[in-house]
């Protein structure tokens, strides 16, 4: 079984990770500070909660520390997610993975202690272009 996954945020893009993790039979624990987004996927995930990710204590409560990675999957607020990359690194989670809206956004969540970090936009236009270059070949 593969290890568990920690998803934060579930926004367009964490649920879809969070889903699609579960869907493959991955453990899954998906947090949002937002109950209506707990709400739309607690039917479908097996471990879905409202935290705020930025307090490490809260993530304690919940025992986070015990997954193998994190996925700060936080679009919205910057500051939020940089706060929670700081907080899961403090728990020692070591796999820290974190979405970045620019390479300025990346340059910072890396500094703070981001393993990898994606720029969602940036990989699927790339992934488009492979796809379209290669198309009828």
């Amino acid at each position: 079984m593969a290890p568990r996954t920690l998803v934060v945020g579930l926004g367009r893009f964490g649920s879809a990770l969070a889903l699609g993790l579960a869907e493959r039979g991955c453990p899954v624990m998906a947090v949002d500070m937002r109950m209506e987004q707990v709400e739309s996927l607690k039917d479908r995930l097996a471990y879905a909660v409202e935290v705020d990710a930025t307090d490490v204590e809260a993530l304690r409560s919940i025992d986070a520390q015990s997954c193998a990675a994190a996925v700060v999957a936080v679009g919205e607020d910057f500051e939020s997610a940089v706060l929670a990359v700081a907080a899961l690194k403090e728990l020692g989670i070591a796999r820290v993975i974190a979405r970045a809206r620019d390479s300025r956004q990346a340059r910072i969540l890396r500094a703070v202690g981001a393993s990898e970090v994606i720029e969602v936009e940036t990989e699927v236009g790339r992934r488009l272009a492979e796809q379209l270059a290669s198309w009828g070949r």
